[in-house]
């Protein structure tokens, strides 16, 4: 069980009171307002809470759409990376096979140039039994094989065809040679890259990695503050439950008061933050201003009996603030027509215990003191109409 539900169990094993009728009407139990004033409290910090949890989640979202996104771009690019070395390790093993081909091809020259040699000193044999020394003298002084077939060449007893062949397989040898250099060099270059790329790739997935932790974190922050949430609001179901409990209470066992005027409507609690037509920004304060520690959650009461014409309910930001949540300049309000035009409005409610249409009576429990709407901090906006022009609402007192 969590601390919040903890907290609200306790709060649900307390009996609320009825306000006691006539003049101790006018001063709630300490019971009665501790138990209001600890809802209405703990209804305000959920609401502050939700709200945080809420920005959360938000912004929870947007990153886990961002990671999301940038998980399948790693993924795709992981991808493509890993076609690459496949691609690169087909290209060097097809090196290496040209590179044994091509020496395959150097062994079968050298055998030919050797077979050549052969018959080329078959040759000089010969010549050398026919008595022709002195080619023979100019042959054997030929300081090594290219200058040998170079002397060979002055030679007419060698044929051109041993010459053009020799030259042949020695260029096609030199080519040979030459290619399988260069194909070594594409292997080597071939293995960086492939070395590279397989760094490259293993970078790639402990980024994967890390950012697939990223969005587990996420994903959990993200569930925790779902389940914050739904419990934040099974909370301020119950608290709202016995709030509604305890203004039925109200309404069954209320007389009417009997006195004159209007009776104050936030009993308990007399310092005035606001004056009527007090000057703000662009506009005159229509109405006082009711507040005092520790104000937060106390009833309100109907100044006069009448008939509840106007009410909202829907402002859940019930806490201090700079500026109006969207919610209106009210928040939260119970309006009354007290008839021959009279009508009064009660402001920034965290909760409102009647309906439109519901008749009220004097001094009846319509709501409970909040911040909700634009307001700075706990407090009762209190407002009077005659013919829905605003008047001083003192001057009913």
């Amino acid at each position: 069980m969590t601390y919040f539900k903890k907290t609200i169990c306790a709060l649900l094993g307390v009996c609320l009171i009825s306000v006691p009728v006539a003049g101790s009407f006018l001063t709630a139990s300490a019971e009665e307002a501790i138990n209001t004033q600890s809802l209405a409290e703990r209804i305000s910090n959920l609401g502050q809470k939700k709200e945080q949890y809420q920005k959360i989640l938000e912004k929870n979202a947007k990153e886990i759409a961002d990671k999301e996104e940038y998980n399948a771009a790693l993924t795709e690019k992981i991808k493509v990376l890993s076609e690459k070395v496949t691609l690169t390790r087909t290209a060097i093993d097809d090196l290496k096979e040209n590179i044994t081909e091509g020496q395959q091809e150097i062994d079968q020259a050298n055998e030919a140039i050797e077979g050549q040699l052969n018959a080329l000193c078959d040759r000089l044999r010969a010549i050398y039994m026919a008595g022709s020394a002195s080619e023979l003298e100019i042959i054997l002084g030929a300081k090594d094989f290219s200058d040998m077939i170079d002397k060979m060449t002055l030679l007419q007893s060698l044929t051109k065809y041993d010459a053009d062949l020799i030259d042949t397989l020695s260029a096609k040898l030199a080519e040979i040679e030459t290619k399988k250099e260069q194909m070594q060099e594409d292997q080597q270059r071939l293995q960086t890259d492939e070395s590279e790329l397989s760094a490259d790739l293993a970078d790639l997935n402990k980024t994967l990695e890390e950012n697939q932790e990223t969005l587990k974190k996420l994903n959990a922050s993200s569930e925790q503050a779902k389940d914050f949430l739904a419990d934040a609001d099974n909370e301020s179901t119950l608290m709202e439950s016995q709030i509604r409990k305890y203004f039925e209470s109200q309404a069954q066992t209320h007389d009417d008061i009997n006195t004159t005027g209007y009776v104050w409507p936030c009993p308990g609690y007399y310092y005035l933050s606001s004056l009527f037509h007090e000057p703000r920004t662009g506009y005159y304060h229509g109405g006082i201003d009711i507040a005092g520690g520790g104000i937060m959650g106390t009833p309100v009461l109907a100044a006069d009996a009448g008939v509840v014409t106007g009410t909202f309910t829907g402002c859940t930001h019930n806490w201090g603030k700079e500026q109006c949540c969207a919610c209106g300049s009210y928040g939260n309000y119970v309006l009354i027509d007290h008839g021959n035009g009279k009508e009064t409005i009660y402001g920034h409610l965290t909760s409102v215990g009647v309906q439109p249409g519901a008749s009220v009576k004097k001094g009846q429990v319509i709501g409970l003191v909040g911040s909700t709407g634009n307001s700075t901090g706990p407090h009762l906006h209190f407002e009077c109409r005659q013919g829905g022009a605003k008047y001083d609402p003192m001057t009913e007192f």
